[in-house]
């Protein structure tokens, strides 16, 4: 995401040259030629030429990474340029290596059950020019390749509008804005090189809320060392030491802002559950980050490579994954009969930090802070009406309560004017208006949620939910694949010969 990569480099550095850094008194010989790099980017930018200096970036931080971060570049990494007005069609190309049609609308539906995306909403084409709008370059673990951004030439002379000015960006190419970019993407292939960045994701499909933590792990760690890059900390001994706990105050500050401070347009006018998904990883991934380097230096973002973490409570509360490890529950709901008309479209994992956004209104740092584990599947039945059962595991009897009252009050919001809800909300509340059930229900430390199907069905699934097999997830080291070079064709070398500038 380019503004808030750019705007968080420039807050990293302010803070940490206040303190001081240093650089190595005796640099490298791969740090000296990737610095004079750097400058020669620098210069060919001065004289207009972009695209050179892209090249002259990127190679200069595959010679200083290493050095930062502390393990090898095993390979040379691809690269390609990639023109604005192109990425729209490489986005939608890529949602459809991800997951099939059925599971992206799985996704969808569960959104739109849950009311945190408005029914007429098209979620691909919202997340594409999203996306489209906020990347500057990317990284992309399955061809092992770097995307440069090309900017159509309208955008290049666009002036600065006030906020830009405010963080530092120029008119035209922005010399800092895309060293620190390329260095946070260089970042992700040098650890794709040794933790399989690809694998990592695949071993979380199916659970979005583990999904979400291992992003958080890896876009932190490049967040980090991005800005390491920023304030000269060539040899990443400084960044390391960034207080964890003041980068958590200042987050928490900059948070509710950072949209319309940063994001393009169709970032500020998305759901909250996509501004926020979108950030977290950038943001509480580097405060998790810092935690665990803090401790333990890089090799202990190596460690959480090869053991990573396992759902955002985790993320939220670093001291739930290493030094009091908090595991989550897994779910198994069993099987669901909802009755005739009914087709189940998909079942997911919600999690903490998702749970919080949906009750964001009902205090819902607070209500999500006891989960434990959570399953919910979502069905499509007669005219298209969605159905959702939810099963959730909470640490201790209140703070399921807590949850479920908070439920309650953001379902009443929900049901508008066939809203009623007693004075003292009950651990059993049923709602029914025209043959549609609304449920809540808590038995000790487990809460159960039924929304959409008629009343029988529903007094069904209730106890069908109620009936899921709960399991402490235990975690075991990755087996991770390793790297082999990408294949490069000859006229792939051709052009990153002949593009060199001499």
């Amino acid at each position: 995401m380019k503004s808030l990569l750019v705007n968080l480099a420039s807050l990293g550095c302010l803070g940490l040259i206040v303190a001081g850094s240093t650089v190595a008194d005796e640099p490298s010989a791969a740090l000296k030629a990737g610095t004079e790099l750097l400058k020669t980017g620098d210069r060919l930018a001065d004289e207009g030429k972009a695209g050179d200096a892209q090249i002259q970036y990127k190679t200069a931080f595959e010679k200083i990474l290493p050095g930062l971060r502390r393990i090898p570049f095993k390979h040379e990494v691809k690269r390609d340029v990639t023109k604005r007005e192109n990425l729209k069609a490489m986005l939608l190309k890529d949602f459809d290596e991800d997951m099939t049609p059925a599971e992206f609308e799985a996704n969808e539906k569960a959104l739109k059950a849950f009311g945190m995306v408005a029914p007429a909403v098209d979620l691909k084409a919202l997340l594409v020019q999203v996306y489209s709008e906020e990347i500057a370059a990317y990284y992309d673990p399955r061809t092992k390749t770097m995307y440069m951004i090309e900017e159509p030439e309208a955008k290049k002379k666009e002036p600065p509008t006030f906020f830009d000015r405010l963080f530092g960006k120029t008119q035209g190419f922005d010399k800092d804005e895309n060293k620190t970019v390329i260095a946070h993407e260089m970042t992700h292939a040098l650890a794709d090189q040794h933790f399989d960045l690809e694998g990592l994701h695949h071993d979380s499909k199916n659970n979005d809320d583990r999904s979400l933590a291992v992003s958080a792990l890896i876009e932190g760690e490049a967040t980090l060392a991005m800005m390491g890059v920023g304030m000269d900390d060539w040899d990443g001994t400084e960044i390391v030491k960034m207080p964890a706990d003041g980068l958590d105050r200042g987050i928490s500050m900059m948070t509710p802002f950072l949209p319309m401070l940063g994001g393009g347009k169709s970032l500020r006018d998305a759901p909250p559950v996509i501004v926020e998904s979108m950030m977290f990883p950038y943001l509480r991934g580097m405060v998790f980050c810092a935690h665990l380097a803090n401790s333990g230096g890089w090799e202990a973002i190596d460690d959480a490579y090869k053991n990573p973490p396992l759902s955002t409570e985790q993320i939220l509360h670093p001291s739930k994954f290493r030094k009091h490890p908090d595991l989550p529950t897994e779910i198994d709901l069993g099987a669901l009969k909802p009755g005739d008309g009914w087709k189940e479209l998909g079942r997911n994992v919600l999690g903490e930090l998702q749970t919080a956004i949906l009750l964001r209104k009902q205090k819902g740092s607070a209500a999500a802070a006891g989960w434990d584990g959570d399953r919910y599947a979502v069905f499509e039945g007669p005219d298209k009406k969605l159905g959702l059962v939810w099963f959730s595991t909470w640490d201790a009897d209140d703070e399921a309560r807590e949850f479920a009252q908070s439920y309650v009050r953001y379902q009443t919001a929900r049901m508008g004017k066939d809203s009623f809800q007693p004075s003292r909300i009950p651990d059993s509340l049923w709602r029914c208006v025209d043959d549609v059930c609304r449920v809540v229900e808590r038995r000790g430390p487990d809460v159960v949620v039924i929304e959409g199907f008629p009343g029988g069905a529903t007094a069904a699934l209730v106890e069908a939910a109620f009936a899921a097999k709960k399991t402490e997830i235990q975690p075991s080291p990755r087996k991770i694949k390793p790297s082999d070079a990408p294949k490069t064709s000859a006229r792939e070398s051709t052009l990153e010969d002949a593009s060199r500038p001499g």
